[in-house]
């Protein structure tokens, strides 16, 4: 009986420990986030009082431009950044079919191209993991931690994970089709429901395609990214498909997306995501 309290002791004193640590790093956490905002939206060109006209896509191929309309973006007004909630299913293991809960709050710049993403996935009951993912001033970087004390990723500022973290806002863009009218992006058609854009941002350089109906609604995006960013991996093309279409501030936007990479032997579908809050800033 004596040893049982003991252990009992000793489990509490350890759990008292990580609560701290926890806490202690959470701030931390927390605080480095909100920097990184900070940046992103300081990096924006304040465009107040300008309203996008007919005139701003008139350069665009046709398909473009019937997206941008039927997105209700033509006639509202210039914004500088987004702010996305997000809730979803990631299935992390190819091989498994075990799907974990995430939900994130996301960050992204209308003007100066840019991301702040931030994710709490339930990994097992009452064990999460939380991870940060972001393209800032033309750097990608990558951390994950477990219990938010343990850090098992972090990567930052590699050739691979710039060039694919641009991919990452140009498949996004759906969300926030301003976007589409950086004057730095170059859209060409490629047929009556498909275009191609590629852009050039501080150094690193972005292609993606996408796919509509007559309507002008978004299909599908797909862009070549690299899966892991080891030495010799390769780029796979990673798909972003529209599944449902809603408003938010009245833009229509894709609000539930199947995310797929294709891999050589399987296509490996591993996010399922909703957007539950849009705000234009």
């Amino acid at each position: 009986m004596e040893i049982l309290k003991i252990l009992l002791y000793i489990i509490g004193i350890l759990l008292l420990v990580v609560f701290i640590l926890s806490n202690t790093v959470s701030i931390s956490y927390k605080n480095k986030v909100k920097n990184e905002i900070k940046r992103l939206k300081e990096n924006q060109q304040n465009l107040e009082g300008r309203v996008i006209t007919e005139g701003d896509i008139s350069h665009l191929p046709e398909s473009v431009k019937k997206w941008l309309i039927k997105s209700g973006i033509v006639g509202g007004k210039w914004y500088r950044y987004v702010y996305i909630e997000e809730k979803g299913s990631m299935k992390l293991d190819m091989d498994k079919d075990k799907w974990i809960f995430a939900s994130a709050k996301h960050y992204v710049g209308l003007v100066e191209p840019s991301f702040v993403w931030s994710v709490k996935a339930e990994m097992m009951p009452f064990v999460y993991t939380y991870g940060r993912d972001l393209f800032l001033e033309g750097i990608g970087a990558m951390e994950m931690r477990v219990l938010n004390i343990f850090k098992v990723v972090d990567e930052h500022n590699g050739n691979k994970l710039n060039q694919s973290s641009f991919q990452r806002y140009l498949l996004e863009m759906p969300w926030y089709p301003q976007a589409a009218l950086n004057k730095n992006m170059k859209w060409t058609k490629i047929d009556d429901n498909t275009a191609k854009v590629v852009m050039s941002h501080r150094g690193v350089v972005g292609e993606a395609y996408y796919y509509f109906d007559p309507e002008g609604n978004i299909l599908k995006v797909s862009a070549m990214r690299y899966k892991d960013i080891k030495p010799n991996s390769p780029m796979f093309n990673c798909i972003g498909e529209a599944k449902e279409y809603k408003k938010f501030d009245n833009v229509l936007i894709p609000n539930k997306i199947s995310v797929t990479w294709k891999l050589p032997t399987i296509d490996y579908n591993w996010f399922k995501v909703e957007t539950s809050k849009i705000e234009y800033k």
